[in-house]
């Protein structure tokens, strides 16, 4: 029970592990525009510079605390408010930010501009640690860099997996802006479902070889166990017999186990008188070889004889 207890532990554990990993890490800048002409226009109705965060785990982040910035030397340039409970990004979603300059619009607006050739940062709560980075490239008006594929490619954002894209997706999806879903690649790649199959089935095998060995080690914990158990009561056994054989040799005499009894007889008596000691009872060996109960000087007294005058 107890290497139960602790596989289930181990468990929980590995568990909160994986939930603690699905944290302000998982966070990537997916796509920004610097040059807004008449792109997206903000809840102010103004058309400015933007960028966008993207949650690449599958649980909800909140991304209040952590900071943004373009300056490497001050990376707690903008730091996102906490309390907000629209910073809290849900699985695979998208967050969108206007670099404005005008903070106090709300909190999604920082206190930068994006200019070409400078660095976005997304820092963590800390206020030391980027996740990510994006060095803004030189783009035409309306145009935006980012993300082949949500949260996927370098991040440094120069390199595999970006690109100018062909259209803005602010708060959507960047892998659907050709048209072409997750779905339809997979079709492309897979048009049998030979690899689908055979990476269901190699999950599968690979779960059951995993419990396969767990409970043949929970099998042996138990029977090494059981073994001790049946060691340890063997033990006893002989212990016990060893101290009855003893107690049949020491040749105690009943005389002996009658006086004990008598003793604790009149102890445990309601109305029996006591001395002051009367939670202790004292037993004391005679070596007298005749038991006191025989002898002459214990018996009864004379019969009396009648005198007749």
């Amino acid at each position: 029970m107890k290497h139960i207890k602790s596989y289930i532990v181990l468990g929980l554990l590995l568990v909160s592990f994986g939930a603690i990993a699905q944290n302000q890490n998982a966070i990537r800048l997916n796509e920004v525009l610097v040059i807004n002409e008449n792109d997206f226009q903000d809840d102010f109705g103004q058309q400015n510079a933007w960028f966008e965060l993207f949650n690449s785990s599958f649980g909800t982040v909140d991304v209040g605390g952590c900071f943004l910035s373009d300056d490497i030397n001050n990376l707690q340039k903008y730091r996102i408010p906490k309390g907000d409970i629209t910073t809290k990004i849900k699985p695979r979603q998208h967050a969108l930010f206007w670099a404005d300059c005008q903070p106090n619009r709300g909190t999604y607006h920082v206190s930068f501009n994006l200019e070409p050739g400078r660095v976005l940062y997304f820092v963590a709560g800390d206020g030391r640690t980027i996740i990510d980075q994006i060095t803004i490239p030189d783009l035409a008006p309306n145009q935006s860099y980012g993300r082949t594929d949500d949260g996927l490619g370098t991040v440094d954002g120069s390199g595999e997996g970006w690109e100018v894209l062909s259209h803005t997706s602010p708060s959507g999806s960047n892998g659907t802006v050709d048209g072409e879903t997750k779905s339809q690649k997979m079709a492309r790649i897979d048009p049998y479902g030979w690899i689908m199959a055979v990476t269901a089935m190699s999950v599968v095998f690979s779960a059951l070889i995993i419990l396969y060995l767990i409970f043949k080690q929970i099998g042996k914990a138990s029977i090494r166990r059981s073994s001790k158990k049946t060691a340890s009561s063997n033990a006893s056994d002989e212990v016990k017999a060893a101290a009855a054989e003893a107690a049949k040799t020491e040749g105690v005499s009943g005389e002996v186990y009658a006086a004990i009894s008598t003793a604790f007889h009149l102890y445990c008596e309601e109305n029996e008188a006591h001395d002051e000691e009367s939670f202790v009872v004292t037993l004391q060996h005679t070596d007298r070889s005749y038991s006191p109960w025989s002898s002459k000087i214990y018996q009864l007294r004379e019969t009396p004889q009648l005198k007749r005058k």
